[in-house]
């Protein structure tokens, strides 16, 4: 009888300590342009902390994080940069020719979030983090 308890304490000893280490916390929110709220439409944000990187694709200025295959993101301090945030500076021609030319494409952000190390934006995360909302200038080159 006391081999049983002893086992069942550990069991359920086990079972507690694991439901509060693996907890990666689901984190949605939205990306928008600073000067008149308008969504960035595509592209990716990074969440950068240490060696744990985790990302969301914006789709229509919405994203949702995930952490390898797994969804949200471990809790922590994390540096916030985007990628891939794209406009369209010039569209794509038919040449007298018949040869089609690239369209051009250039951040539709400010340089500086492109890169962790320049973009200022940080994130704490932690259980209480659900929703994060983050707005960016323009690229005043466009």
């Amino acid at each position: 009888m006391k081999t049983r308890n002893l086992f069942l304490a550990l069991v359920l000893a086990t079972a507690a300590l694991s439901v509060g280490c693996s907890s990666n916390v689901k984190l949605t929110g939205t990306v928008s342009y600073s000067d008149d709220g308008a969504p960035v439409e595509s592209g990716t944000i990074c969440f950068v902390s240490g060696e744990t990187q985790g990302r969301g694709t914006i789709v229509d200025g919405k994203f949702e994080t995930s952490f390898g295959d797994e969804a949200g993101l471990p809790p922590g301090d994390y540096q916030v940069y985007f990628v891939g945030v794209e406009a369209v500076v010039r569209e794509s021609e038919e040449l007298p020719d018949g040869s089609i030319t690239d369209a051009v494409t250039a951040p539709s952000i400010d340089a500086k979030y492109l890169s962790a190390e320049t973009s200022g934006l940080t994130q704490k995360i932690d259980k209480s983090t659900k929703t994060v909302d983050f707005k960016l200038d323009r690229n005043p080159e466009l």
